[in-house]
C-alpha cells in the first residue's frame, strides 16, 4: 500500500486576486456593465446601456466581500489559463444576458468562464441565481437597476 498524497497548496501567485465579470446585452433593454472586485475588496463598476448609472464607479466592500465571491463561484471557476462554456445547457431560451467571469491571479493568468442566463439546466439555473447575487453582495445593485 502506497501513501496517499495530499494535493500541494497553490503558489501565492495562483490564487485569484481579482474576479471581474460582465454581464449583457440582451435584445431589449437587459443592462449591460461590468464589475470587479479584488482582493483588498475594492470593487470597480462601469455602466454601459441601460443602467442607473452610466460610466465608471468605484467603492470599498470589506476585505471579506472578495473571499465570499470566490467561495459561492469556486464550483464554476476552470482552471488557470482555460475559458470554458456553460455546461450542460438544454433546454436553451434565446434571447438572454450573457456572463463573462474572470479569475486573474497576480501573475496574470486568467480562468475565463462564459455563462449564457438563458440555459436552464439545473446546474446552469443555480449559477445564474449566483451570477445575479453578486451584484447585491458587492453593493452596485442601486448601479445597475431601480431598487423598489
Amino acid at each position: 500500500m502506497g501513501c496517499a498524497q495530499q494535493p500541494k497548496a497553490p503558489e501565492p501567485s495562483a490564487a485569484p486576486f481579482r474576479i471581474s465579470y460582465t454581464v449583457g446585452p440582451c435584445y431589449g433593454t437587459c443592462p449591460v456593465y461590468q464589475v470587479a472586485v479584488q482582493a483588498d475588496g475594492f470593487t470597480y463598476f462601469n455602466g454601459e446601456r441601460h443602467t442607473v448609472v452610466e460610466g465608471p464607479r468605484q467603492r470599498k466592500n470589506e476585505t471579506d466581500a472578495f473571499q465570499t465571491v470566490l467561495d459561492q463561484l469556486a464550483q464554476w471557476q476552470p482552471a488557470m489559463g482555460v475559458t470554458q462554456e456553460t455546461q450542460d445547457c438544454e433546454p436553451r431560451a434565446t434571447d438572454l444576458p450573457q456572463y463573462a467571469v474572470i479569475w486573474t491571479n497576480q501573475s496574470g493568468d486568467k480562468a475565463v468562464l462564459e455563462h449564457d442566463t438563458g440555459c436552464h439546466s439545473d446546474s446552469a439555473r443555480e449559477l445564474t441565481a449566483a451570477l445575479k447575487g453578486l451584484d447585491g453582495l458587492l453593493g452596485v445593485d442601486a448601479w445597475v437597476r431601480e431598487t423598489p
